[in-house]
């Protein structure tokens, strides 16, 4: 399955709409996206022939499986049985999360060097694609390409860091 980056924005703004408006939350409507692609990557290349309709069908799902489990958490567990999570995470979820950023620091820097600069301005210090076009001399659909060829790469390379060997 091969999409270039301009139908991979439009696609991820339509499902991101999409989930936004039967969620109402960002964060859950960025997850539903982010798992949507990675879904989708799964497939065997040439299976889906509508790209478009196989992701909203995963949203769709997704969002069916994210309001069962609110529905679930809230109806299984009796107010008294709820236990406030410690404020430090778990140390298995440290030792995750430090593999997971070596992993995609890694990732980042495979990338090409403009590509590379681009993102960490543009999603890790939050620069707006004006500033970072007029820091590295480029234009901001270069800025919002670089960023979306960024994104692609991520979510590819991780995808197949999940694969099962």
């Amino acid at each position: 399955m091969h999409f270039d980056e301009t139908a991979y924005r439009k696609l991820r703004t339509d499902i991101y709409g999409f989930a936004y408006k039967r969620l109402g939350d960002h964060t859950a409507s960025e997850d539903v996206v982010q798992d949507s692609f990675v879904r989708l990557a799964n497939y065997a290349p040439d299976t889906v022939r509508n790209v478009g309709a196989m992701l909203r069908q995963i949203a769709r799902n997704l969002i069916v499986d994210h309001a069962r489990l609110g529905l679930r958490r809230a109806e299984d567990v009796p107010a008294s049985e709820i236990e406030i999570p410690s404020e430090q995470p778990s140390q298995e979820h440290a030792m995750l999360q430090r593999e997971r950023m070596n992993t995609v620091s890694v990732i980042i820097a495979a990338m090409p060097r403009q590509r590379r600069e681009v993102f960490i301005l543009r999603r890790l210090h939050g620069l707006s694609a004006k500033d970072v076009a007029a820091q590295l001399d480029i234009s901001p659909s270069a800025v919002d390409a670089h960023v979306a060829r960024a994104v692609l790469s991520l979510h590819r390379a991780m995808a197949s860091q999940d694969e099962p060997a």
